[in-house]
Formats: C-alpha cells, sequence, structure tokens
C-alpha cells in the first residue's frame, strides 16, 4: 500500500508549533520562577533563595582600579576603566559607592536593618578599603530611614568626606542627630536639599552626577511625621552620564517620585542604560510606566533574603521580565560591581556565580565571577 504523502501545509503547521514551543521554552528559562528552579537543581541556591558558590567560583581580576583593563586570559574585554558602581551587600539597605576616572569618589547611602548591624558595619568598611578608597567627595543621603544611613556616621568616622547632599528635614531625633554630625563633618560645605526640592550636579572628568530632588514637603501630608511612604517619597533621582552610559541610582522612590521625575524631565522618553530599582524591588517603586519611559538594559536590585520584606515583589520582577531587563540582586549575587570602559562596554562582576535574570531577550551580559572581598 502506498504511504499518504505529508501536505506542505502539515509541514508548515508542525514548523509554526516547534519554534512556538522552543520560544515557551526560553522565555520560561529566563522567567524569574525559570531561573530559580534551574538554579536550584544546579544547586546554587539555597532554600530561602540565595546565592551561594556551589563550588565552581572562577577566580578573575574584577577589583581592577579605574584606568586599568579586566582581562579574561589572554583577552582583554574591558579596556581603560573609567567608571565602576559597587553594589555592597548590606541585606536590607543600600550601600553604593561610584568610583570616576578622575579619581573622585560617591557614596550613595550606607545603612542596614538585617540582622548583625555591628558585623554589616566592619564588613562595609573592610569593603571600602579593599576598593582603595582614601577620602569621599560627596556623600548622598537619599532620605531619613535608617537602612540607608544607619552606618555612615562609621564611614565618616573613617574617611574624610567633603560634601553631604541630604534631606533637611527632621523626621525624628535619630536623623536630627545625624545632620548634626553632617554639619560636624563638612561645616558649610553641606548641600542642603529643602521643602520644595533642589538640584544638584557633580562634574568631573569626562561624567556628570545630576541629583534630582522633590524635597521633603513634596509629598508630605502635613503632619511633619513622614511616614514611610513620605520619607521614601523624598528620595533623589540620581542620574550619572559617563562613557556614552546613562544610569539612574532611585533610592527608594516611589510611584509618585517616578512621576515627578518623568514629567521633571518632559519629552516622551528618556534613554537609560541601567537601573538601581527603588526600594530593595517594592511594588511601591520601578513602576510600568518608568520603565516605558526611560527602557532600561540593565537593573541592580539591593534587598535582603525576602522572609522578612518579600523583596523583591513579584510583579516587579514580572515587569522587568516582560521588557527583558537583565537583572542582578545582592541577595543571589552578593556584592556586585559594574564596570564601564572608555569605550561605554559594561560588565558587572559578582560575588557568587549565579546567572542574571530576565534576560530573555538575549543582551551581551558579561558577567565575571570573584572571589568574595576580604
Amino acid at each position: 500500500m502506498a504511504r499518504k504523502k505529508t501536505s506542505g501545509k502539515t509541514i508548515a503547521v508542525i514548523a509554526v508549533a516547534v519554534v512556538l514551543i522552543l520560544g515557551l521554552l526560553v522565555a520560561l528559562a529566563y522567567s524569574p520562577p525559570g531561573q530559580t528552579l534551574i538554579e536550584k537543581y544546579m544547586g546554587k541556591l539555597d532554600e530561602g533563595g540565595n546565592g551561594n558558590n556551589g563550588g565552581n567560583t572562577q577566580i578573575l581580576p574584577v577589583y581592577t582600579a579605574i584606568g586599568g583593563d579586566i582581562t579574561i586570559g589572554t583577552e582583554v574585554v574591558l579596556d581603560n576603566i573609567v567608571f565602576k558602581a559597587h553594589f555592597i551587600d548590606v541585606g536590607q539597605g543600600d550601600a553604593i559607592l561610584l568610583e570616576f576616572g578622575d579619581g573622585k569618589t560617591v557614596m550613595i547611602d550606607a545603612g542596614s536593618t538585617s540582622p548583625g548591624l555591628a558585623d554589616c558595619r566592619t564588613e562595609t568598611l573592610a569593603y571600602l578599603g579593599n576598593a582603595g578608597v582614601d577620602k569621599i567627595e560627596y556623600v548622598i543621603v537619599t532620605h531619613p530611614d535608617t537602612d540607608h544611613y544607619n552606618m555612615l556616621e562609621a564611614v565618616m568616622d573613617a574617611y574624610v568626606v567633603d560634601n553631604v547632599i541630604y534631606n533637611a528635614c527632621e523626621k525624628n531625633k535619630t536623623y536630627t542627630g545625624f545632620i548634626e554630625r553632617i554639619v560636624e563633618e563638612t561645616g558649610n560645605a553641606s548641600m542642603i536639599i529643602d521643602a520644595d526640592g533642589e538640584d544638584y550636579s557633580i562634574t568631573g572628568t569626562g561624567y556628570t552626577v545630576n541629583v534630582y530632588a522633590p524635597g521633603y514637603g513634596t509629598f508630605e501630608n502635613g503632619d511633619g511625621k513622614y511616614d514611610a511612604e513620605e520619607s521614601n517619597g523624598m528620595s533623589p533621582m540620581i542620574v550619572v552620564e559617563t562613557a556614552g552610559r546613562r544610569l539612574l541610582f532611585t533610592g527608594d522612590g516611589t510611584v509618585e517620585t517616578e512621576s515627578w521625575f518623568i514629567e521633571k524631565m518632559g519629552g516622551d522618553s528618556y534613554d537609560v542604560d541601567f537601573l538601581k530599582a527603588g526600594h530593595h524591588g517594592s511594588d511601591t517603586s520601578t513602576s510600568q510606566a518608568l520603565l516605558d519611559f526611560i527602557t532600561p538594559e540593565y537593573c541592580v536590585i539591593m534587598c535582603d533574603n525576602g522572609e522578612e520584606y518579600s523583596h523583591p515583589d513579584t510583579e516587579v520582577m514580572n515587569r522587568l521580565f516582560d521588557m527583558g531587563v537583565v537583572t542582578y540582586r545582592t541577595n543571589r549575587h552578593g556584592n556586585i560591581v559594574l564596570n564601564i570602559d572608555e569605550d561605554g562596554d559594561m560588565a558587572f562582576a559578582v560575588e557568587r556565580e549565579v546567572p542574571a535574570e530576565n534576560n530573555k531577550n538575549g543582551i551581551s551580559d558579561l558577567m565575571l565571577v570573584s572571589a568574595p572581598a576580604a
């Protein structure tokens, strides 16, 4: 008996089905749930979702000094580094060190409310020492929440700080005492953000840092108590431009802060290459409106293990996944260093060898694995 021939239509249907299935598998693999399942299967995440080295860490020279090159084997992958952003793993909190090619350093926040604050403070100071910090030209205190400033007095004890940009509100006695220390440290060089807001610009060789601050009265309800939402909302939106790249650091800025920023920048879009997600990945920040406006390629989320605050929020991760924003997290990757060379090429150095999330679009993603800072 002669066999029936398979029609061209049938073959086309099968081909389409295969493509759809493969596409679905790829999408699932890069989705937050898919990444977690893969990494647990590979033994690179513990039950709490935190990264571990899995015994496969490759030691690479990622703590290269500004002006140096990053080399893998004989290949130079970053040539003449002109900028480094260190996202120091402090658990629940923010501590970010920016290094520029002219030797200037800027620190955005330094705080934590995770257990073991004393140890975290010691580790943060050790990290700054290992990064070669000898002076800090600017400290930016985004807002008066302890997980953003309660280690800064120790930083000022250890290093000369020339300037501090801060919201001059009196939220409570602790923050008021901290303001007194700022004045003691910097005298008249401190740079105050008042109730109505302020813009500050830090310039240097080949870079600008623009601080767009809405002010502590813009989203305040008038009772002077500054609840969590009001406190977070006063966070400035900090834009760093260097080597043809634009980076956005948001503190704990809320959806309202983001809307204020969108209106301030004007136009239909404001292209950003990198986003430090607001409020540790909480659903109070990183709105779809902001993502549509800035269309970032890369993102870092600074958060704890998620057990107390449920950071990052699932909805935020889904937004980042839908847009294919390559995402790193301190609770998974440990300390994270964004390196940018003179040509604008970028590489992320991480402490723990765990794949980045949400890269469903296959963006070129150079991840380097390092030894933990001593």
